[in-house]
């Protein structure tokens, strides 16, 4: 009778260690990698009005190292990014961001290796059209009505989702790129 305390203690303490093991602050996705992202070059200024193109990143890095340091990794764990999602932020005090943007982008990234990107875009022209940049054309006042200032400064937040090629899913942390936008008519 003295034993069954003692195992019913014992099992709630197994249990215990079982449900907290195995996590790390890496542990977000389910692959053995981890995706960074570094952000070379790129033009913060961007001009709605005679912008006429996709915002680009001219230089961008992606990286793939191993979760567990010193491990060295396999074929297995390269990644195909297959998804980018763009969330803007303001960053001027505005309350309205752009719109979300989500593309289908392939990118592969060897396990442990960099993919080097150039002149990758990042979001549509089309969304220059729309609330808040739209309030920057001239025939739309110019002004953005929430800040009252000529020029509208936001964080485009980048995650890119992929898979390894065993089949795991992973995702890079957001990326905050800053870009000031404004119009120059003429």
């Amino acid at each position: 009778m003295k034993r069954i305390p003692q195992l019913c203690g014992l099992a709630a303490l197994a249990l215990l260690v079982a449900s907290c093991g195995g996590n790390s602050t890496l542990d977000d996705t389910e692959s053995a990698v981890v995706l960074t992202v570094e952000i070379e070059e790129y033009n913060p200024d961007i001009d709605v009005c005679q912008q006429g193109a996709d915002v680009t990143i001219s230089k961008m890095n992606v990286q793939s190292n191993s979760k567990a340091p010193g491990v060295e990794l396999g074929t297995n764990n390269d990644v195909n990014i297959y998804r980018w999602v763009i969330t803007p932020n303001r960053t001027d005090g505005g309350s309205t961001p752009s719109p979300e943007w989500t593309i289908d982008q392939g990118v592969f990234v060897a396990g442990g290796g960099t993919a080097e990107l150039e002149n990758w875009r990042v979001y549509p022209a089309e969304n220059f059209l729309v609330p808040p940049l739209s309030f920057l054309y001239p025939g739309n006042g110019g002004i953005d009505p929430e800040t009252g200032n000529t020029n509208i400064r936001q964080a485009l937040w980048l995650v890119m989702y992929g898979r390894t090629v065993s089949g795991k899913a992973v995702a890079t942390e957001p990326v905050p790129i800053a870009f000031n936008f404004f119009c120059t008519d003429g």
